[in-house]
């Protein structure tokens, strides 16, 4: 199947599992649409609400930034989503991971196991450099946004990983994870 794959290197760790579902009906409440609302009448919602200029731009980039915003609003940091839905978080499908964003990738390809693409892959310091496996695995078409990501793991890394343990100090985070370098999945099917 095609999915189109967003894809965010951030330093951070996951919401807990049991906070997320709060978190989800909390930005629909803000958005006035029911928590259960399919993604149609959740991006026309958006698409009504956003200024005429942008009403162009598409809308699951609209909802993720929204979604965003959102989170932002409630914690002060940045968020990624990881898995694979239908265009919306889902407490059941995907994971929030809070922290500092570093960068944000977005391509369409055939995935033939969702399942095992979408698992957040912890970056290890071999793998944030230009000559990797990893970026040979990502591709050509990614090059600009990986070599933004290994040159703020080369300049900044300490000051980065300092933000993130910072912000997410005092959040309901996942007691299971450590502040990392990940890279997180969304996949959304192409329609």
């Amino acid at each position: 199947m095609v999915y189109e794959v967003y894809m965010r290197i951030m330093v951070g760790l996951p919401i807990a599992q049991h906070v997320l579902p709060d978190v989800l009906k909390g930005f629909h409440d803000s958005l006035g649409v029911a928590h259960d609302a399919p993604a149609d009448e959740v991006y026309a919602v958006l698409r009504d609400a956003a200024p005429k200029h942008k009403r162009h731009e598409p809308d699951r980039q609209r909802y993720e930034l929204a979604l965003e915003a959102h989170v932002d609003a409630l914690w002060d940091v940045d968020c990624a989503l990881s898995g694979s839905t239908d265009g919306l978080a889902d407490a059941r499908a995907t994971q929030l991971w809070v922290g500092v964003r570093i960068e944000q990738m977005e391509h369409t390809a055939r995935i033939e196991s969702p399942v095992q693409f979408v698992r957040p892959k912890v970056l290890r310091k071999g793998d944030l450099s230009m000559g990797s496996d990893f970026s040979r695995e990502l591709g050509p078409e990614l090059y600009k946004q990986f070599r933004h990501a290994t040159q703020m793991y080369q300049r900044a890394r300490l000051q980065i990983e300092g933000d993130a343990i910072t912000r997410t100090k005092k959040l309901p985070t996942s007691r299971q994870h450590e502040v990392a370098w990940v890279m997180t999945r969304w996949l959304v099917p192409v329609k």
